[in-house]
């Protein structure tokens, strides 16, 4: 072979050696992204994710979702994050207590897909109600694993109350922080103040006189300044403002010379409000000062509705706070036990002071973080809800699904919440289906939001069609029933 031949050969080989290496690269940059959509795999910088829980916060706790426009309550810098960022004015929670709400979030599930239901074993009542668990089993995919496999760091700071390290706690279900998660609904230790962050087994560097909703975002903000360089996904779950009900005195006296508004009254509560807001406050300026606001989600949300409205079951006596106008409030699946504020604020993606009506669920937190991530869903595992980004994106879509599902087939430990029920939701049309007396009550809630007003009489057809449509639901989850000795 002549000189140039062999040049020419050596080119080619040259070129090729190149092509190999330039689709190894693609491979590699394919195999980091795993099942990512291709439009998103290469995206400049994946986005951090601030979610933060309120524990038994009311729809109408807050002032710019309060639809009485009550000032008893002080919620200034949760009011500023809605003026930045998206409302979402229905939005649900999973279930009308705490566990339930966060075993369907983590896992991405409907109960009886995920198989708590209730917090812990179920009350007295004429049925024998269905098995409940305590813990999120492990098997279950949870959303911290799926973000922890794409290089997030991980955090849960706070409230668990799905299992008790090591076998069921946070860092069993992929998170890799954990400061005060355990079983516990609320700290078991109460002397001296249940909101000394020392009362909690898994905290153990509380300052002296520290409140723990102020020591849950000190660590949570220290967790955003060693982690900005990103990405990660923090959890910060506080007890606030669920009971007992123990507030700072000088902020307590403050309310107690307020004018009461309607239902909203309880000084100590709205104090622990107030600080719960507060601290809302200390995150949003941490994100700031880290320079990182801008390429973070940060979700505000609550895990129930809050503790009140119970006056129609003749149990008013137990009322904390007042959902009103909407009907019944935690442990029950009337619109003030399930209906919770929920604001999205995402620079760049969501419209400041947007808002959007769309019916969402707690389910749908976990599909939304896979696609702002760029990620699909772990292959064979089900996820039961929908993703938010259009919405997002756009506070005039809709999510395409035809209905919203609720199941509780047991009984809460008072005599003033729920009997066992199942819910279904489409459109403006809810029905609900009580198991002890077999009786059906439908609502048009556009039209009649305080659930004032059982149309199953006068609207026949959408009463069979939606009986129909639950009931074909609970046969293809195979839900568990009461059942009547």
């Amino acid at each position: 072979m002549s000189s140039s031949g062999t040049a020419t050969r050596m080119y080619q080989i040259s070129i090729i050696s190149l092509l190999i290496v330039i689709f190894s690269k693609i491979a590699a940059l394919q195999a980091i992204a795993g099942d990512a959509p291709a439009e998103n795999r290469l995206e400049e910088k994946r986005p951090n994710i601030v979610f933060i829980m309120a524990d038994d916060l009311g729809f109408a706790d807050i002032n710019c979702f309060d639809p009485l426009n009550r000032s008893y309550y002080e919620t200034p810098n949760i009011d500023r994050l809605a003026q930045q960022g998206m409302k979402f004015t229905q939005a649900y929670t999973n279930a009308a207590n705490s566990a339930p709400t966060r075993a369907a979030l983590i896992s991405g599930q409907y109960y009886p897909n995920q198989p708590i239901y209730h917090v812990g074993s179920s009350g007295p009542g004429e049925m024998i109600p269905a098995t409940n668990a305590d813990n999120l089993p492990t098997e279950k995919i949870a959303d911290a694993q799926v973000l922890s496999r794409a290089g997030y760091t991980t955090a849960l700071i706070g409230k668990w109350h799905l299992g008790n390290p090591p076998e069921y706690g946070p860092k069993a279900q992929g998170y890799d922080i954990n400061i005060g998660g355990y079983s516990a609904g609320n700290p078991r230790n109460w002397e001296g103040g249940y909101f000394r962050p020392d009362n909690n087994p898994y905290i153990d560097d509380a300052r002296e006189e520290e409140y723990l909703t102020d020591y849950l975002t000190r660590k949570g903000i220290e967790f955003i300044h060693n982690h900005k360089e990103g990405p990660f996904y923090l959890n910060l779950s506080f007890y606030t403002p669920h009971s007992p009900f123990q507030a700072p005195e000088e902020i307590v006296e403050k309310y107690e010379q307020k004018e009461p508004g309607r239902g909203h009254n309880h000084a100590t509560y709205a104090a622990m409000i107030e600080i719960m807001d507060r601290n809302v406050g200390k995150i949003m300026d941490a994100l700031e000062t880290a320079g990182i606001a801008d390429n973070t989600m940060l979700i505000f949300y609550s895990d129930n509705g809050g503790r009140g409205g119970y006056g129609f079951l003749g149990h008013e006596e137990n009322n904390v706070t007042s959902n009103a106008p909407l009907k019944g409030g935690k442990g029950t699946f009337y619109e003030g036990g399930i209906r919770v504020p929920m604001i999205v604020r995402w620079p760049e993606v969501t419209t400041p002071g947007s808002t959007s009506a769309e019916p969402v669920i707690s389910i749908d937190f976990y599909p939304t973080y896979l696609e702002a991530v760029g990620l699909e869903k772990p292959r064979g595992y089900q996820l039961d809800g929908k993703s938010l980004l259009p919405l997002l994106k756009d506070p005039a879509e809709t999510i395409d699904r035809s209905a919203l599902y609720w199941h509780f087939p047991g009984y809460p430990n008072n005599p003033w919440r729920t009997t066992p029920v199942s819910v279904i939701r489409s459109g403006s049309w809810k029905l609900m289906k009580f198991y002890e007396t077999g009786e059906i009550k439908l609502y048009n809630l556009d039209e009649d939001q305080s659930e004032t007003h059982n149309l199953t009489k006068e609207r026949i057809k959408i009463r069979k069609r939606l009986f129909q449509q639950l009931e074909r639901w609970l046969e293809k989850n195979d839900a568990p029933l009461p059942e009547f000795p």
